[in-house]
């Protein structure tokens, strides 16, 4: 541990860890009881788009659009992966991080080693990041493979809505990683102010943190999938 790491910065990390548990606790909590968030209502569209797909005889266009979202995640996933390799290649210049740091007006002056500890950070969120990113990759994979094993008619309708919930499990899960994979990006985005003071690490935390909230609770694409 650094010597001259803070109360306050060890206070606001925690606080940092708690916010991003909190929002995706929030997300799964309420999207399991069926509240009206962004989570729940595209999983009923997509609850739907999966039954929809089984009645049709022609699945083309549906294998196309699963493809369009396998490859947002394939690009987030290599962006991750490429921001990891950066981010290990400069901790063999920590000396000249620390003095760009300095240059910026009311910047904390740390020592090296707590500024490897920041770096480390941001390496611990984008491994999560890529490996929930690759998971998600995989899931839509099988969801792929379940629509091409799926035969043209089903013989009974219980064994139509059967096939076609085991399909939104995937589907829903797949999306849900790569939710979780993106969120990481934005709380990233918060952690880079731990470069510059603990308090603007707390400001950026809360932030992202209302940004996140607005968006799955009280934003305009909600509204309006509601309204549909």
């Amino acid at each position: 541990m650094p010597s001259d790491i803070t109360i306050s910065d060890i206070i606001v990390l925690l606080g940092f860890f708690l916010a991003w548990y909190s929002m995706s606790w929030i997300g799964r909590h309420y999207k399991e009881n069926d509240k009206t968030t962004l989570s729940s209502i595209s999983k009923s569209y997509r609850n739907q788009w999966m039954l929809h797909l089984l009645e049709r005889s022609n699945r083309m266009s549906d294998v196309a659009l699963i493809g369009n979202l396998m490859r947002s995640v394939s690009f987030f996933a290599s962006t991750s992966i490429l921001v990891l390799a950066s981010l290990i290649a400069i901790f063999g210049v920590v000396d000249d991080v620390i003095k760009i740091i300095y240059g910026i007006p009311y910047a904390q002056h740390v020592s090296p080693a707590f500024t490897k500890l920041k770096l480390l950070l941001l390496v611990i969120i984008f491994v999560y990041s890529f490996f929930k990113l690759v998971w998600s990759l995989r899931q839509y994979n099988s969801t792929v493979i379940m629509i091409g094993a799926a035969p043209d008619v089903f013989d009974e309708d219980e064994e139509l809505f059967s096939y076609a919930n085991n399909l939104g499990i995937v589907l829903n899960r797949a999306t849900r990683h790569f939710v979780e994979g993106m969120r990481a990006f934005e709380y990233a985005l918060a952690a880079l102010a731990w470069f510059i003071h603990p308090f603007l690490f707390m400001f950026t935390t809360i932030l992202v943190s209302l940004v996140i909230y607005r968006r799955e609770f009280a934003s305009k694409t909600l509204k309006a999938m509601i309204d549909d």
